[in-house]
């Protein structure tokens, strides 16, 4: 009989780091690790997307909210489809069968990244701090999301309506986490 190791999320053990940012912000700023995502890849040449059921963005640095999907524009041919984890099964299934014997490549890589969702009046100020993108509401809002680094860190950043989501890669993590908190006192 095997027993399977309990799944234990890439920041879990700063929990609590990321729970003190908003004492040291004063509470401007709220972090949290989003768990229980589902990020899959997929790339696919953008003239067979008409035949996808999904709704992709066609806009550079923008996404797509869906009911319980989110898909954001990483690049002409490439999306991040990102779900909860109880509806990544059928999506991934329904696309391979939709996409059969066409050029396409979708990759779950859940394990990839990190997710931390900022929140608060503080929170795009905090990463103004880090990032090149100008972060100002003339420029960035609801909808939008882009590539970047942070902190000299690649990240895919997402301006959802209720948070700024940051995508990180696992050994960033903790560095991620400890420039936030050093970056976020007032």
């Amino acid at each position: 009989m095997t027993v399977e190791p309990p799944v234990v999320s890439p920041l879990a053990h700063r929990a609590q780091d990321l729970t003190s940012l908003e004492k040291t912000s004063s509470g401007q700023v709220l972090a949290a690790e989003v768990q229980d995502l589902v990020q899959v890849d997929l790339r696919v040449n953008a003239g067979l997307t008409p035949r996808l059921t999904l709704p992709l963005p066609s806009r550079p640095d923008t996404f797509v909210a869906a009911p319980s999907l989110d898909v954001l524009w990483l690049g002409p041919d490439e999306w991040l489809l990102v779900a909860q984890a109880d509806t990544a099964g059928s999506l991934s299934a329904d696309l391979n069968e939709t996409l059969a014997g066409e050029h396409h490549s979708l990759v779950d890589v859940s394990a990839a990244r990190a997710v931390v969702d900022l929140t608060g009046l503080g929170a795009l100020e905090l990463l103004s701090k880090g990032c090149g993108l100008d972060l100002h509401p003339r420029s960035w809002g609801p909808g939008d999301c882009a590539q970047t680094l942070l902190a000299r860190v690649p990240v895919i950043l997402q301006q959802r309506a209720e948070a700024t989501r940051i995508f990180v890669r696992p050994s960033f993590g903790d560095y991620l986490v400890d420039w936030l908190l050093d970056a976020g006192v007032v």
